[in-house]
């Protein structure tokens, strides 16, 4: 018997007018030298056995592959170990409740389903019937948490007394055009949006260096109500002008519960010209560190990242000093996502579930993902009321 872990793929795509997340991503860790060291996949699920069979021939992946057509009988399947979720977010609650139904090992894509109830189901259903559950936030693994938390713990910067994160989501929520693969980014109700990717990804990366927020005021912005889509298999070609209820101005500000306080501000669009798309101080009492990249996520991609640390006993006119990433086993997987997703699933692998205390250095579970879309809920809540302020709970459901 094989000792690697049998990997159930499902919504492995080659016609996605998306992201295509999972070819870009997870598909290259998995067939990568370090995630064969791991992993063998051993069946895909897509809409038809046909499919499945023109996936494993596109990804040149073997045709001793098992082709499902049906999340049950994916979940069914006693020779999967782990089932991975890659369809987009409104197939979610779908393909993933077979799975945990079955008591199978989950691991899944962000956000956890379109709406709280679903996601409420999906996490009870895995505790009762005990599979383990993977999700895919990348902060907890990503190089940069690593880099930033041992600046900080070793008392580089002294006591973390506040953090300002500014950053820009470029395509979605800017006055460009939006692709019609992407007009869930418009669709509250969908579940995929600026608030549950864009946010959900960045807010728990810096919860993940920083520590978990106490008391929060936050303020949603629908300033651009109307969108336009454009088919780029006619040339970009507007073919749509639709209504958007999801913002494109997060503004949350908090004190963390070891007593720093935060500023974060997430708008749509693209970056002022020749200026970065992310900006992100961390101040102390003894130093500064201050961290740029071309986009603000950059617990997935590092385009353009700098960090810097300015330690204020340094001599006058010293330049402040410059962090570096470790190389590592992953450091050579270029593309899409795949470095970090990586990551997670190595940690994974090694049975290291994130240790709550540490906040970081382990793959976040449900229960951590649960954390995160709460508190997502806690601030459409707040915005539906026009309650802007106060501790967990003070936001009521319309």
């Amino acid at each position: 018997m094989s000792s690697k872990i049998r990997v159930g793929l499902i919504g492995l795509s080659t016609t996605s007018k998306s992201t295509n997340w999972g070819g870009v991503s997870h598909l290259p860790y998995l067939i990568s030298p370090q995630g064969k060291e791991h992993y063998e996949i051993t069946a895909i699920c897509n809409t038809s056995i046909e499919k499945g069979k023109a996936t494993l021939a596109h990804y040149k992946l073997p045709s001793s592959i098992k082709t499902y057509a049906s999340a049950h009988d994916l979940a069914a399947d006693p020779d999967i170990d782990l089932i991975v979720n890659v369809t987009g977010v409104a197939q979610h609650y779908d393909v993933l409740l077979p799975a945990v139904q079955a008591g199978k090992n989950v691991f899944t894509e962000l956000p956890l389903a379109s709406n709280m109830k679903q996601m409420k189901e999906l996490y009870a259903t895995a505790q009762e019937k005990g599979g383990k559950t993977c999700f895919s936030m990348q902060g907890q693994t990503s190089p940069v948490t690593e880099v930033l938390r041992k600046v900080i713990d070793e008392g580089r910067i002294g006591k973390v007394l506040s953090s300002t994160w500014v950053g820009c989501a470029a395509h979605i929520g800017g006055t460009d055009p939006v692709p019609v693969g992407n007009k869930y980014f418009s669709m509250r109700e969908t579940g995929g949006n600026i608030m549950t990717i864009f946010f959900l990804h960045t807010i728990n990366h810096i919860l993940s260096t920083l520590g978990e927020l106490d008391t929060f005021h936050s303020m949603l912005g629908n300033q651009r109500p109307t969108v336009q889509l454009s088919d780029p298999e006619q040339d970009n070609k507007i073919v749509d002008t639709i209504e958007k209820d999801t913002p494109n101005q997060v503004f949350l500000q908090g004190r963390l519960e070891n007593g720093a306080l935060l500023s974060y501000h997430l708008r749509g669009g693209v970056p002022f010209p020749g200026q970065p798309g992310l900006n992100w101080s961390i101040y102390g009492e003894k130093g500064e560190i201050h961290i740029t990249a071309a986009i603000p996520a950059i617990d997935i991609f590092e385009f353009g990242l700098t960090m810097h640390l300015h330690e204020f006993s340094s001599p006058k006119d010293t330049p402040p000093t410059e962090l570096t990433l470790p190389k590592d086993a992953f450091s050579d997987l270029t593309q899409g996502g795949s470095k970090n997703v990586g990551r997670i699933y190595d940690a994974y692998a090694r049975g290291k579930v994130l240790d709550e205390k540490k906040g970081w250095d382990g793959y976040p579970d449900w229960k951590t993902a649960m954390k995160r879309h709460e508190l997502i809920e806690e601030m459409w809540r707040r915005s539906d009321r026009g309650v802007e302020d106060g501790a967990f709970g003070t936001g009521v459901s319309k």
